[in-house]
């Protein structure tokens, strides 16, 4: 039987300018509950834009977005506020208390929480990202993968069901980068909907469910990632290459002896399969 998907978000030709300067062209999307989604293109593409539309921060100039299954008036696009959070690539653009605590408690105070809801959301939040030794610190002291912690923890304390991250593992050294996947990985095994902006294919290859290719700030492709990632003419437009795993998965399968319906996502996957097949 097969699973019945159920709808988060919708936009249906959603389109955006800046003046004069159109950046998003005809956007047709819809996120389902529980997936997790990466968003690639190159710089420009209108990746960011799209997210700014999708969080209530920008209105889009032309076309409708759905929340659960409901058309969205323009003046009640602020609804997203509450259901879709946006970690930013530069944490530094998200953080503006003047400690931890603070900043964490600004988006549910916003909301117009009793005090009582928003010590619980924080505390929660500090207790899920593991920054009870922070909570008093200043943000612009503290290191950059604890600044990612905390711009996840100010998203988590507005119990929001979509998460956005743009390049959430962008100038992070290779442990904090790990940290951050392990962060998102148990995000999603707790049930958030992830939407996910990435450079790195190989990131993209094992994490998502579903690629969103954007080129020229039109949706160029959408669909499994060992789908999209066979298309040249997608990869080409949108400079991307095929993921390091898929590469060498490819130059093994030639062999006869490999030959198989399985296809591994991960490094550990192919050393699994190797370790069992290659005598």
């Amino acid at each position: 039987m097969s699973r019945i998907r159920e709808e988060l978000l919708k936009t249906r030709d959603l389109s955006f300018a800046y003046e004069d300067k159109t950046v998003l062209q005809n956007i047709n999307v819809t996120i389902y509950r529980g997936e997790r989604i990466a968003v690639m293109g190159p710089n420009g593409a209108g990746k960011s834009t799209f997210f700014l539309n999708l969080n209530g921060v920008l209105t889009p100039g032309q076309g409708e977005i759905f929340l659960e299954g409901r058309k969205l008036e323009k003046k009640a696009f602020h609804e997203l506020y509450k259901k879709v959070g946006f970690v930013f690539q530069d944490a530094d653009s998200q953080i503006i208390a003047s400690n931890v605590r603070a900043e964490i408690s600004f988006g549910p105070m916003n909301l117009g929480l009793s005090k009582a809801e928003v010590q619980r959301r924080v505390e929660a939040a500090f207790d899920y990202m593991d920054l009870q030794e922070l909570k008093d610190r200043a943000p612009q002291y503290l290191s950059g993968g604890e600044k990612k912690r905390v711009s996840i923890a100010d998203i988590l304390a507005m119990e929001s069901e979509l998460l956005i991250f743009d390049e959430p593992m962008a100038a992070l050294d290779p442990v904090n980068a790990k940290l951050v996947e392990q962060i998102i990985d148990r995000l999603h095994t707790d049930g958030k909907t992830l939407l996910i902006a990435t450079h790195d294919v190989d990131f993209a290859y094992r994490f998502a469910d579903r690629l969103l290719v954007f080129s020229e700030g039109a949706l160029l492709a959408d669909g499994p990632p060992e789908e999209i990632f066979q298309k040249q003419e997608v990869l080409e437009k949108a400079h991307l290459k095929k993921p390091a795993v898929m590469q060498v998965w490819e130059a093994l399968t030639g062999k006869e002896s490999l030959q198989t319906d399985f296809v591994p996502r991960t490094v550990d996957q192919l050393t699994a399969y190797l370790s069992q097949t290659v005598k």
